[in-house]
């Protein structure tokens, strides 16, 4: 009887293996044997999957946006008001660098790529994407948040970018050195910080 594959269980081993190698060793110094390795495959079942190493990075961005847009639906369901929701969203966020630290090592991959020439019309797409929804997603809560009498915010759209600029300048910092700040004291200072700035 021949051995059936589960093509996406197998696709998705593929991808949180890439995640480990590539956080450790970084993309470039990566070789698509040690991801076959990681994933306990040979080298060449990866190319039934991926054609190239750039687009299993691109292919593991999508997959990590999902893990995450899942992540903060957990830690958002059942929440109503606007400022619990601001609350609970960067309380999250900077968990978030602990818990998912592999995945914003490889994200500042994502970030390098996206921004040469031959990646653009891949990642930086991809980038785009998920950033203009996330600040799409932001910008109804402080929207919400002003109508509901709880904010005094002018531009909602920019507040929100500010917010996720914080988290991505605080995640950059910490993953470069992890002792420059508590994360517990830095999320009550920004969360401080970004109410004020709501009003």
């Amino acid at each position: 009887m021949p051995i059936v594959v589960d093509k996406e269980r197998k696709r998705a081993e593929i991808l949180e293996a890439a995640m480990t190698v590539f956080a450790q060793k970084g993309f470039h110094r990566s070789k698509m044997e040690e991801v076959a390795v990681a994933a306990g495959i040979g080298k060449g079942t990866i190319y039934e999957y991926f054609e190239s190493k750039h687009q299993l990075l691109q292919a593991l961005h999508g997959y990590m946006l999902a893990k995450l847009k899942e992540y903060y639906a957990a830690e958002l369901h059942g929440i109503e008001e606007p400022p619990e929701i601001i609350r609970r969203f960067l309380a999250a966020a900077l968990v978030s660098f602990r818990q998912w630290e592999p995945f914003f090592y490889v994200f500042c991959d994502v970030w390098a790529e996206a921004g040469r020439a031959e990646q653009q019309s891949l990642l930086r797409m991809q980038l785009r994407d998920s950033y203009q929804s996330s600040i799409d997603d932001l910008t109804m809560v402080v929207e919400a948040g002003v109508a509901g009498g709880f904010f005094h915010c002018e531009h909602p759209r920019l507040a929100a970018e500010h917010i996720l600029a914080c988290v991505d300048g605080l995640a950059l910092h910490w993953l470069y050195d992890q002792e420059a700040f508590d994360l517990e004291e830095m999320t009550e200072a920004l969360t401080r910080a970004v109410m004020r700035s709501l009003g």
